[in-house]
């Protein structure tokens, strides 16, 4: 960022540009904190897909929260803005597990990257850097810290630099030997830390001073995790700018590099190359010399300024990293080893007018069959120079104009003969910012760490795309990726160019643990209901029903079904089969048998059961098949019978005598006790209303239940006429009486 960049010119806030980095469906990030003076927001990630649609989910596992859920059409960028959650990201606090890291996955090869695009009062981009997320190239057990020792992080703005570390997995043992005094911690003193799945831990340096940096700080693990390195504002007289990149382990990397020289930048004042030896009596030699320029101890660091494209050979695999400008905006990039790495085909969208410069290193032979967009005019072989010191590779940096790639545009590079090396530099010199990273392929084979999958699953193994041919053992097949459904050893053999890559991963079965349903058949009596219940450890409940938690009640013959999953995610269906049995039934005999000889004795009555059932029961407690009883007023007997098998059922008998009634004519009021009140034959408490009207017409009497209490002694003499109503209107008499005395 330029201290003197006037307020009135046009700001660029737009997105920088896409491209294909790492090509994986996994991915890890720590993302580093950024000094909000300078410009800690907006932060983008940046996505491509190729020949197929990827589902994509953006997540922060150690705090179970999901960002994003998305689908990105084939050969398609998107990019999803990440400030609104940048307070749950940055790793702002330094030795301290945080639950921050970023995690991505999809369903089929994608590319990603993170990008700051810090922006202030100053301008759009004015602390802005990309980090190339590299898949599972960025996880391993070893690393070593890289860093610039030139530039100085800007005064009074908390800006430092840092390593960001990331678990991929539980109870990661991280062991830490930092090379210089960081924060909370001494130099050459190791310390451990532990870090479950995808919280993340940040070391800092102690001071801003360029010499303080914990260059060639030790940092191994017994779990896979990714490292990020970050140089907040380094400062360039009155310029400061954010530079980092996610770095890969030591397993990946080389003994020979090249690093470029771009068209935009002529000066070495701000252009290093910062080799870093991973073991003892690492030789140097440069641009093809026979002799050692130096000879590094493991942990150790050298500056190199580039003034042309440097060649640089070792007797060890090192690190180097590329620390460049535009101007004195300045960025950083980890730079990829030569054997047997680099890609096929590389993707990028430019995003605004700012100067965009493409960097593409190639072998010999490959540098006039390249395609950019369909045309092969863009970039030919005479953009191409050699780089000294080799025989065999060759570079070109060529600056576009936003006529010949407009923004907002996607775009693909690839060659049809071999592999080439694409960097992209975007930015504005002494102005806004400058980004810089590389996004062909760091090369090498790694299907992961052994997994473990469900039984009756499946799950893809992917050696990476663009090598030049693939065998896996047992199946045979040359895919570069494989469907594993069984469990056992996956071995692949890549080829790239001259090179052979060879990998294995185990497959294991997650253990059953049990059957689902408690009830596997099951047999219920008629008009019942049962409860069919999971057995503990499932959860996710789906049943046939409709039903989403672990039982159901049910009373209905037939299959029900149930599916669930287990605590590892792992799906299980069961069912049970439900029979429904009849229930004992037959109806009660009674004697006298006649309706109206039953409803008009007063004599004991005699009930009989159906015949045969295990049991029975009365309604007066009886438990014989045949009882002999008093006749019920109410007219209703019941039984409860009971089969073999348990069933129960109750059976009713209801005869309704209440329409069997004889009503009387005649009430004499003599005094003898005899006809003295109007007594209905046979009548039941409850069943009639009486109404009496004299020969006028005149209502005498009303009672809504008789029972034949009716007196008349406070009438005359004479015929009077009544109305009897059943209660159920089963039943209606009209008639008269005559009382006399």
């Amino acid at each position: 960022m330029r201290f003197k960049f006037l307020l009135t010119q046009l700001i660029f806030i737009l997105f920088s540009f896409y491209s294909f980095s790492q090509v994986d469906k996994e991915f890890w990030f720590a993302v580093p904190y950024a000094n909000p003076t300078n410009g800690d927001r907006p932060i983008y990630l940046r996505f491509q897909t190729f020949d197929k649609p990827a589902n994509i989910t953006v997540d922060i596992p150690s705090s179970s929260k999901t960002l994003s859920t998305f689908q990105l059409t084939a050969n398609s960028s998107y990019t999803l803005n990440l400030t609104p959650w940048i307070l749950l990201l940055e790793n702002d606090t330094a030795d301290f597990v945080l639950n921050r890291g970023l995690h991505i996955i999809a369903d089929q090869e994608i590319s990603v990257y993170y990008e700051l695009f810090g922006t202030t009062v100053w301008g759009g981009g004015t602390n802005s850097d990309i980090f190339t997320l590299k898949g599972r190239n960025a996880l391993g057990l070893e690393f070593y810290a890289s860093f610039q020792t030139r530039w100085d992080n800007q005064i009074d703005m908390n800006a430092w630099a840092s390593f960001d570390i990331i678990a991929t997995q539980d109870q990661t043992q991280v062991e830490i030997t930092p090379s210089k005094n960081i924060v909370n911690h001494a130099a050459v003193i190791p310390f451990t830390i532990q870090l479950n799945k995808g919280q993340t831990w940040s070391g800092r340096a102690l001071t801003i001073n360029a010499a303080d940096r914990p260059t060639g700080s030790y940092i191994k693990s017994n779990k896979p995790i990714a490292l990020t390195i970050k140089d907040d504002s380094m400062l360039d007289s009155l310029d400061w700018d954010m530079g980092g990149d996610q770095t890969i382990p030591v397993t990946q990397l080389g003994t020979e590099y090249i690093v470029m020289k771009h068209t935009d930048n002529s000066s070495t004042l701000n252009d290093f190359a910062y080799v870093l030896a991973t073991a003892d009596s690492t030789a140097i030699y440069l641009s093809g010399n026979t002799v050692p320029d130096t000879i590094l101890s493991r942990g150790a660091q050298k500056e190199y300024p580039i003034s042309e494209p440097l060649y640089i050979k070792t007797s060890h695999p090192v690190y180097v990293l590329h620390c460049t400008a535009f101007g004195k905006e300045l960025a950083e990039a980890i730079v990829p080893t030569l054997t047997c790495t680099g890609s096929k085909e590389v993707g990028f969208i430019r995003s605004d007018n700012e100067i965009l410069v493409i960097n593409v290193l190639t072998t010999n032979g490959n540098q006039g069959n390249f395609t950019l967009d369909g045309s092969t005019s863009m970039l030919t072989a005479s953009d191409f120079t050699p780089v000294p010191g080799t025989t065999n590779w060759v570079q070109a940096s060529k600056l576009f104009t936003p006529t010949q790639i407009p923004a907002v545009k996607p775009n693909l590079l690839s060659n049809s003969t071999g592999s080439f090396h694409l960097s992209i530099m975007n930015g504005l010199p002494d102005s806004t910012g400058f980004r810089y990273g590389y996004f062909s392929d760091y090369g090498f084979v790694d299907l992961g760490p052994d997994s473990t999958i469900c039984k009756g699953d499946s799950v893809e193994i992917s050696a990476g795309i663009q090598d030049d041919s693939y065998l896996w053992t047992p199946s045979g097949s040359t895919n570069y990726y494989i469907f594993a459904k069984d469990s056992g050893m996956y071995t692949v053999t890549v080829k790239k160019s001259t090179c052979i890559f060879k990998d294995t991963i185990r497959i294991h079965f997650y253990p059953n643990i049990g059957q689902l349903l408690t009830n596997v058949t099951d047999t219920i009596c008629d008009k019942q209901l049962i409860t069919i219940k999971a057995n503990p450890g499932f959860n996710h409940f789906q049943w046939s029903t409709g039903a989403t938690i672990d039982s159901v009640s049910v009373g209905s013959a037939g299959y029900y079904y149930l599916k669930a999953n287990d605590a590892n995610g792992c799906a299980y269906k069961d069912s049970t089969k439900l029979t429904v049995l009849p229930l004992p039934k037959g109806s009660i005999e009674y004697n006298p048998a006649d309706n109206i000889v039953f409803c008009t004795v007063d004599s004991i009555v005699n009930l009989q059961a159906p015949l045969h059932y295990q049991s029975y029961l009365w309604y007066n407690g009886s438990t014989a098949s045949h009882i002999q009883v008093p006749k019920n007023n109410d007219g209703l007997y019941w039984v409860t019978l009971t089969d073999s098998l348990g069933c129960k059922n109750t059976i009713n008998l209801n005869l309704d005598c209440s329409t069997y009634i004889e009503v009387p004519n005649l009430i004499t009021l003599n005094g003898d006790g005899k006809n003295d009140y109007f007594q209905i034959k046979y009548l039941l408490p409850n069943t009639y209303r009486l109404e009496v009207f004299n020969r006028w017409g005149n209502l005498v009497y009303r009672n809504n239940a008789y029972y034949n209490d009716w007196n008349p002694s406070n009438l005359e003499d004479g015929v009077y006429y009544y109305g009897l109503t059943h209660y159920q209107n089963k039943y209606n008499l009209k008639g008269w009486v005559q009382i006399v005395r």
